[in-house]
């Protein structure tokens, strides 16, 4: 029973992971700029800055590291909260010459503070396709910049949480009829929340009272940076801080195929 219910939650935060990615990356490639229309002399004020554009997307990118990094899907939701504040405290404007840097460094630092379990940054190095001594000097570069502000309260995980799952619920993959959210319970937890929007308006014109919700159960805290969990987009699921259980016990390495950043 224990490990029929394990893979259960596992199947379904990749699922929710796999939304998260699609959608992320709609919302990133809204938030690049072209180099050429940058002014020259903001260019290659950080170490972020490439000589020329990689040529693996964004979406394939945000793929490959939900493939070969094994972090939680809140990990991509925070990311997206560390990239807004880079963009608010430094007034930093992503580019195709930096975003791919922007993101491995972000979700890095994500996984590091909120999952139990993660790698060093010579194995994240080989999967966002950098050297691992410049990996290093990324993530220093990226504390700095935000001033190692890297809690997330829980108001501030919802919003930006919810955001995304609207649009994943107007896009491609998502449908206008299922709504997915996140709230706090009432004990506090944040419950990861999918709505059958149809369901519920033909119930409320037949009367019936009953909530159409679907309901699973596994659980964030009172903060993002105590917590984690895992269903597709949705389900009722508690966002709680999980070890990621393999045969080993730790989080298992997979074998990355080569990739090139360092432009």
């Amino acid at each position: 029973m224990q490990t029929s219910s394990s893979t259960q939650q596992s199947t379904d935060g990749d699922d929710r992971g796999r939304a998260i990615v699609q959608t992320l990356s709609v919302v990133l490639e809204g938030m690049v700029h072209p180099a050429d229309s940058i002014p020259v002399g903001y260019l290659r004020r950080t170490k972020f800055e490439a000589f020329r554009a990689p040529q693996i997307s964004i979406l394939d990118y945000l793929v490959r590291i939900h493939t070969y990094a094994s972090c939680s899907p809140e990990c991509f939701v925070l990311a997206l909260v560390y990239i807004d504040r880079l963009h608010q405290m430094q007034g930093f404007v992503m580019t195709d010459l930096n975003v791919h840097r922007v993101i491995i460094t972000s979700i890095v630092l994500a996984a590091k503070f909120f999952d139990d379990h993660y790698f060093n940054n010579a194995y994240y190095a080989k999967v966002g396709g950098v050297p691992c001594t410049e990996m290093n000097e990324l993530e220093v570069e990226f504390l700095l910049l935000t001033n190692f502000t890297l809690h997330v309260s829980t108001d501030t995980y919802t919003r930006y949480y919810n955001e995304l799952a609207n649009h994943y619920m107007f896009s491609a993959q998502g449908s206008a009829d299922i709504k997915h959210f996140v709230k706090p319970d009432a004990s506090g937890l944040l419950v990861y929340v999918t709505e059958d929007v149809s369901a519920i308006l033909d119930q409320d014109m037949c009367g019936d009272g009953a909530v159409a919700s679907m309901a699973s159960c596994s659980s964030l805290g009172s903060s993002v940076g105590s917590s984690s969990g895992g269903s597709s987009f949705g389900g009722r699921t508690n966002c709680k801080k999980r070890s990621r259980s393999t045969t080993s016990g730790q989080k298992r390495r997979s074998v990355v195929a080569p990739l090139g950043v360092n432009a």
